[in-house]
């Protein structure tokens, strides 16, 4: 299956974007666990831009957009 793979706000070097081809039943943290993300303690993570916790299972089509929390004031 494939789903469509963003990372944002300098996860990566400069915000990646990638169609990806995975196995059914691959869950959000095995694809976070996978990517050359800078380090980082906790993570937002939206499928279809619905928050989802790491082991939501990811469908064919689905949209998954990583990035850090963002604080602002």
């Amino acid at each position: 299956m494939k789903i469509r793979v963003q990372a944002l706000a300098g996860l990566t070097s400069e915000d990646l974007v990638e169609e990806v081809e995975l196995l059914p039943g691959t869950r959000v943290d095995e694809i976070v666990k996978s990517l050359p993300l800078k380090e980082t303690v906790f993570l937002i993570c939206l499928v279809n831009g619905k928050r989802v916790s790491g082991d939501h299972e990811l469908k064919e089509g689905d949209s998954l957009v990583i990035f850090p929390p963002v604080m602002g004031g």
